[in-house]
Formats: C-alpha cells, structure tokens, sequence
C-alpha cells in the first residue's frame, strides 16, 4: 500500500516558501538586504582587513551605535557588530563579498569601523545578535569623497499588541495519498509596528478541519521555531513576531473515504486572502467559492492555483474528489455486505421454519 503514495516533500513545500518569498527576493535585489548573512560572521572567523589604528586618507570611517529598546541592558561582554558588503554580479545577481570587519561594542553601544576601504558600487549593511536573534541596519551606500558615515542598529521593543498583526495570505497545498490527504499551510503574518509583538498572553487561533491527525509544525528556511498548542481542531500561536512578514508553515492529515473528502476551514478574515493549490490532474475541486486562476511549476510538479471569492462569509467549504482509495476500505464494504446477505438469509430461512412448524402443529 506504501508503495502507492506518491506525496513529494520536503521539495513542494520549499517551493511554496519560495513562491511566497518571491517579493522579499525581489526587495532583496533592489535594496541589496540579505540579512540572513549575518550567520557567517558568528562562528568566530578571524576579521584582519580592519585595523583600529589611524586610517589611509582614502578609506572611510563607519561608526554609530545599537540602540537597545527600554528594559534590555547591555550585555557585559559587549556586542558584536559585522560589516556587510554586497555587489550586484554581471548576470545581475546579489552577491555578497564575505565578511569586511567586526568590531565590539562600547558599553553604551557604540562601535566604529576604522579604514574601510571606499566603494563606490556596492551596497553595505551593519547586523548583529541580540538575545539570540539577528538584527541590521538599513542598506547605506558610500558617496564619491566621503570620509565618515554613521548609521545605528535599532532594537525593536516588544508589545503584545496582538491587534497589529494581520493575515497577509493563507494558502492550502492539498495533496493525495493513500485514503487520506495531506495539507500544507502557509499562513503569510504581517506586522506593520515597529516594535516585536509577543502573542503569547494572547496567542492568534486558527480553526482546522475537524478530524485531522498528525499535525506538525514546521521549520520556515530561515530555521524560525514557532511555538504552538494545539487542542482538537484548535491551533494556538504563541510566538514573538519581528517587525515585517513571518512565515507559519503547518501540516496534518485528513483521511478520507472512498476517494472524496468535503473540507470546512474557519478564518478569521476574508477569502480573498485565501488559496488552494491542488497538483493538476490528479485531485478535483468543487466549490462555489473558490476560482480557478494560473498554473504553476513546483519542482517539476504542476500546480493548479484556486483563489478564494471575496464575500462576507469566512467559512470556506470545497470537496475533494479522487483521492486513492484503500482497498481495505472496499473490503470492509464487501464484509459488511457479505454479514448483511447472511444474516438476510438466516433470517428468511428462520421464518420459514417457524411457519412450517405452525402448519404441522396448529394447536402451538
């Protein structure tokens, strides 16, 4: 029966993080920001092209200063602050230049880079770690005569303003396997503050399908860990969100009987803001609320893409259909119907005795 399930990941759900991050690689082409960078300047490689000594005249001064939010002080042993360098190849491409310095931190926060050799055509950035968590400055850029540059690292406070936090897009990968089917969801969280929202006093809740099993979290590219509990259908988020977008990727199952399976999902939004990608000729779609739209290529896996109607209902209801069926499901359908001939018969056969016995015995 295993051999009959054809369900590819982790490669579809990948590519969906992709598709979503699309727009933020785009950004990143056009802003140069490649934050994620900043991993490879924490495994303590050696910085030597930077020296605090007096600088040449044709090099550049970067200093300013991590401005930490109310309520976090300063660690003892001071921070780390890396310089980033990113150039665009001849394809067009973002590339990163490795590594051009670290500096610590004073205790207040300041830092400075000394001798930074000037260019022209490249974009630079300034990143370090805060309670585990990466931060960096906006992308600056060196002007022709320029000598110094300051630019800060602002720490965002924290709120638990759960309010700010909107749902940006919700989308469903439904794919087959064997009397069951499983869904990928990827929730696309915006938070427009400008500090850090802590919804763990008062975590956002999603309402699942009735009847799901084997659910899962999971880990977006980034390694971002989201803290849930999940109670029946019932999935609370308690997680601290950083200022932008937060990816939430979830799976479970749904089992499903004789090949077709009707889907309730609750939001808390409009449909609009909802889609439901199904691998092309292989499952069926029904519903009065969703719309067919594009086609798209996943790992070598087409897609057909549904958007949801935009309406004032937040209840969204479609039905699967040919979905593989187990041959055990048809078996214990011929079982059952076998019982019911039998018992038919013994029932007739019983009758008949008892109205054979009533005719040689009329006084009975």
């Amino acid at each position: 029966m295993k051999d009959k399930l054809k369900i590819k990941y982790p490669e579809n759900i990948l590519s969906l993080i992709s598709d979503y991050s699309r727009q933020t690689r785009q950004s990143f082409k056009r802003h140069i920001f490649l934050p994620c960078l900043l991993v490879l300047f924490f495994v303590g490689t050696p910085f030597s092209a930077f020296s605090q000594n007096t600088a040449p005249t044709n090099t550049i001064i970067i200093k300013g200063q991590v401005r930490l939010p109310s309520g976090v002080n300063m660690p003892a042993d001071a921070l780390d602050v890396v310089l980033l360098k990113f150039v665009l190849s001849t394809e067009g491409q973002v590339t990163p230049a490795g590594p051009q310095g670290r500096v610590k931190t004073n205790p207040e926060g300041k830092y400075e880079f000394v001798g930074v050799s000037p260019d022209l055509r490249a974009g630079f950035q300034l990143g370090t770690r805060v309670e585990t968590k990466l931060y960096s400055s906006k992308i600056f850029f060196m002007r022709d005569g320029e000598t110094l540059i300051e630019t800060d690292i602002i720490i965002p406070g924290i709120s638990t303003a759960v309010e700010n936090l909107e749902t940006n897009q919700i989308s469903m990968v439904v794919e087959t396997g064997l009397a069951q089917i499983t869904v990928t969801e990827v929730l696309l969280i915006n938070n427009s503050s400008p500090d850090r929202i802590d919804s763990r006093s008062k975590p956002l809740q999603q309402k699942l399908p009735i009847g799901l099993k084997n659910f899962r979290m999971l880990e977006t590219n980034s390694g971002t860990k989201i803290q849930h509990t999940l109670v029946d259908n019932f999935l609370k988020i308690e997680n601290i969100f950083q200022p932008g977008n937060t990816q939430i990727i979830f799976q479970y199952n749904l089992p499903v009987w004789f090949g077709s399976l009707e889907i309730n999902r609750k939001f808390n939004h409009s449909l609009d803001k909802v889609r439901v990608l199904t691998p092309e000729g292989v499952l069926q779609i029904e519903s009065n609320q969703l719309i067919s739209s594009a086609k798209q290529n996943l790992h070598e896996t087409v897609f057909v893409t549904w958007n949801g109607k935009a309406s004032d209902s937040t209840q969204l209801n479609f039905k699967i259909s040919n979905v593989t069926a187990s041959s055990l499901q048809y078996s214990g359908v011929a079982a059952v119907l076998l019982i019911l001939l039998f018992s038919a018969v013994a029932l007739f056969y019983r009758q008949r005795l008892l109205q054979q016995k009533q005719i040689e015995d009329p006084a009975s």
